[in-house]
């Protein structure tokens, strides 16, 4: 069973509020595993995307299933950008570790 993002619900994905929140260190496996995670949803997407178009050009008048595998699509994208910024948000995330752990070259 996956483990849950609970630093990133509680900070509503703020790489800055989760900075806050968070004083360990940001394992690169949780990285991996949100990019992960984001890559095996593209070949579902691409295939949702093919069926779209293929419905839209050969059975334009089939209202209620273009519909419905629109839907499919938005429900797909969603959970993509929700990895997505999983994915962003652990890695913003360990850079400010990165920053705080080394100091700030004073530029």
């Amino acid at each position: 069973m996956p483990r849950e993002a609970k630093l990133f619900d509680a900070s509503s994905g703020s790489v800055v509020r989760g900075f806050l929140k968070f004083s360990a260190n940001i394992p690169p496996r949780w990285i991996q595993n949100a990019r992960a995670s984001r890559k095996r949803l593209e070949p579902e997407i691409v295939r949702i995307f093919r069926e779209l178009k293929r419905l839209r050009k050969s059975r334009p008048n089939a209202l209620v299933t273009i519909k419905k595998t629109g839907k499919e699509l938005r429900s797909a994208l969603d959970l993509w950008e929700t990895a997505y910024r999983k994915e962003t948000f652990y890695r913003g995330l360990r850079v400010l570790l990165e920053l705080q752990r080394n100091g700030s070259s004073g530029i």
